[in-house]
């Protein structure tokens, strides 16, 4: 997903891009997008976030806003301890399995000397950057091999990050949706970790806070990117409006 290789991965890829209508002239640095969304009916509940706004749902068409996240060091002085609430995003399953003694080891080698929970997730974030190859993988993702292996796509790089950082105590769920890469949206998977709110970080693309390009459409594991099949050679994009820091949502 969203990455680049030579070959016919490459006409995979380009087969799965969403064609953006009109031109956005600073993906990475523009504070804020507003888009319309067509061909696929969405429920607003299903695209709404603390970055997403959903301001107009017609038949097969919704228009919304989607801001960049807010950077890491506005979190440097929360501690707060997880509550009950979000047990779930703390918890080992089949694919992140936190609490193996292999992926538990190396995330205590991550944050060791670290207590501030935004200090913990940028340590994550930046290891797995930095020690996961990018390459095209098409397999059913396993932060565990990962682990072992230390090459992937976005998935890869995601699952990885989601099992140290819960290892590291720090809740954290998978994102999956789109983001813009070279003229096009692709289908594209990140990180979110809860610091007082959720925060989106991109490991797979070295953003320590996701850009307004990326658009979440779902959460969660296999399952919520098997829902991406109903999307897929479907949906289109229009850009109405790039928006300035003061509009941003």
């Amino acid at each position: 997903m969203a990455l680049k290789s030579a070959g016919a991965a490459d006409d995979v890829i380009a087969g799965l891009a969403v064609q953006c209508k009109g031109t956005i002239r600073r993906p990475k640095q523009t504070p804020g997008l507003q888009l319309k969304l067509k061909g696929v009916a969405f429920e607003p509940e299903e695209l709404r976030t603390h970055r997403q706004i959903v301001q107009d749902v017609g038949e097969n068409e919704t228009i919304m806003q989607v801001k960049a996240e807010t950077p890491l060091d506005e979190y440097a002085d929360t501690a707060t301890a997880p509550g009950a609430a979000l047990s779930n995003y703390l918890a080992a399953t089949s694919f992140v399995q936190s609490d193996h003694p292999d992926i538990v080891a190396q995330a205590e080698e991550i944050v060791a000397g670290k207590t501030v929970p935004a200090e913990k997730a940028r340590a994550v974030y930046e290891w797995v950057h930095r020690n996961v190859r990018k390459e095209i993988t098409v397999s059913l993702p396993s932060a565990l091999d990962v682990l072992k292996t230390r090459a992937g796509d976005c998935n890869e790089h995601t699952y990885l990050f989601v099992g140290l950082a819960r290892a590291a105590g720090i809740p954290s769920k998978i994102m999956v949706g789109l983001a813009f890469q070279d003229g096009a949206f692709y289908y594209h998977a990140w990180p979110a970790v809860y610091l007082g709110r959720w925060v989106e970080m991109d490991p797979t693309w070295g953003q320590e806070a996701v850009d307004a390009t990326h658009i979440a459409l779902l959460e969660g594991g296999p399952a919520a990117q098997i829902q991406l099949m109903r999307v897929l050679g479907r949906l289109e994009i229009e850009l109405v409006e790039e928006l300035p820091a003061s509009n941003s949502p």
